[in-house]
């Protein structure tokens, strides 16, 4: 069991390293699409046509959601490979865990056996001393009435 939680413990921080990984790389692209923003504006108040703005803005419009989706879809396979690696830790914990269960099962009926194989030897050892003394107790009453008797 405890190996099992700290298999937990240890996925819950690597779980919050890659939550903190996510944040930075949010954090990036939001200033990769502030950055975009602030060239899109520096375009419609620079000195151009019309024309000429929109085809920037158009242009850069489609660099910045190319970017963002190729962040958005690193990210989304980051996390896949997280989650695949956190499950199978779980499951490889999980088998050793019920390996160890059913090997200290069978030492504990090993054990229980032994001890009733071993009772079972004081029994029989308690009858014969029982037959024993008793033979005794007999041996000695016969003897005592023959004194008796003399």
């Amino acid at each position: 069991m405890m190996k099992l939680n700290k298999i937990i413990e240890e996925k819950r921080k690597q779980m919050e390293k890659a939550k903190k990984k996510e944040t930075a790389k949010n954090v990036a692209v939001g200033t990769a699409i502030g950055t975009a923003l602030g060239a899109a504006a520096g375009l419609l108040f620079a000195p151009k046509s019309g024309k000429e703005t929109r085809e920037e803005i158009t242009t850069k419009s489609k660099e910045v959601a190319d970017n963002v989706k190729v962040k958005v879809e690193e990210q989304l396979d980051t996390t896949k490979e997280q989650l695949e690696k956190v499950k199978t830790d779980v499951e490889k914990g999980w088998v050793e865990l019920k390996e160890k269960a059913k090997k200290d099962k069978e030492e504990a009926e090993e054990a229980i056996e032994e001890a009733s194989d071993k009772a079972e030897d004081v029994v029989e050892e308690i009858k014969k001393g029982a037959e024993e003394v008793k033979d005794v107790a007999k041996d000695t009453k016969e003897d005592v009435e023959k004194e008796i008797k003399k």
